[in-house]
């Protein structure tokens, strides 16, 4: 069985990659590419495969439990038609854990030897996006603090996360479980356009069908520090999933700060360069035919000119309320 499993990461251009693959299952599949959806077990469609990652990772989201993920592969395995690729797509994949011994690694470890038990085929190959640290840790950061009940700081969540940057370590658990690892760099696919280019990669054509809208765009660091003092009182979730839902308004309206950074410039390159080896050996082991270094410098990127966030006023939370409320 040919299976592909894209394992993400987060921030990638995952979303627009399964929204796209969702809304063309049906010619996908005329062009030799499945993208099976859980209707195959008489469950409700969803444009990703979320539910069967937080499954294996015992974290089921209402009714699709560890029964359903089984069922689920047995009909992939099943319904695969001959010379057909399987993509299976799911960003959570890449950060789940299984719980047991205390250590990170050996709980990932575990998490992903679950995953290809579940999956019941050793024709696999993992497929991973990744990008260089810093615009991954924005990104990240942000939709921590949008999405869930997450305050920390941003220099706290750079030491706390520090595993999600490590990509040759996290790669090498899924070769030492998987064998086949294939690594695309989100900065090249946007640059040749990146829903093109990752089918492209698996050997499909989609240059003639339609785009969706730009998906889970970021919101600006305002309106995240705003976000972050929330999450940090006694609001349920509830509610603050409301006030996430007001915030994306509120950014399409514009007159926020800009140039502005959750550190200095300074603090950022040295974060980057911490990676510089975990990073080389990243092209070394995973991309050989990807010149060095494997992403873009900083240099590269209009930072330089960036002031480092001081905070949010009172003053200036009162102003957001009033815009964001009022």
């Amino acid at each position: 069985m040919t299976l592909v499993l894209h394992i993400g990461s987060h921030k990638t251009g995952t979303t627009a990659v399964q929204r796209f693959a969702a809304a063309h299952r049906a010619i996908l599949r005329e062009r030799g590419l499945w993208y099976p959806s859980y209707d195959e077990i008489g469950l409700p469609e969803h444009y990703a495969h979320h539910h069967f990652a937080h499954a294996i990772a015992d974290a089921a989201r209402g009714k699709f439990d560890i029964g359903d993920a089984e069922r689920f592969s047995a009909a992939v395995r099943r319904g695969r038609r001959k010379g057909e690729t399987v993509l299976l797509s799911a960003e959570p994949i890449y950060r789940h854990v299984l719980k047991g011994p205390d250590d990170y690694w050996a709980q990932r470890e575990a998490y992903v030897a679950r995953l290809k038990e579940m999956i019941g085929t050793d024709d696999v190959t993992v497929l991973a996006v990744f990008r260089r640290q810093d615009g991954f840790a924005r990104s990240l950061y942000q939709e921590k603090i949008k999405s869930r009940k997450y305050a920390a700081r941003f220099r706290q969540f750079l030491v706390e996360q520090r595993h999600e940057f490590e990509y040759h370590r996290q790669l090498s658990v899924f070769a030492a479980v998987f064998g086949g690892v294939d690594l695309l760099i989100y900065e090249d696919l946007r640059q040749r356009g990146l829903i093109d280019a990752f089918f492209a990669h698996l050997g499909i054509d989609v240059s003639d069908l339609g785009r969706n809208a730009a998906e889970n765009r970021s919101l600006p660091i305002e309106l995240v520090e705003y976000k972050r003092l929330l999450n940090a009182t006694r609001a349920g979730k509830g509610k603050l999933a409301h006030v996430a839902d007001l915030l994306d308004k509120r950014a399409a309206t514009g007159g926020l700060r800009d140039h502005i950074d959750w550190i200095s410039r300074q603090d950022m390159e040295a974060f980057c360069a911490s990676f510089d080896a975990e990073n080389e050996a990243l092209r070394r082991d995973f991309a050989s035919d990807h010149p060095a270094p494997i992403f873009p410098s900083l240099e590269a990127a209009p930072i330089a000119e960036l002031d480092e966030y001081e905070g949010m006023s009172v003053h200036r939370f009162a102003e957001l309320t009033a815009e964001i409320f009022l």
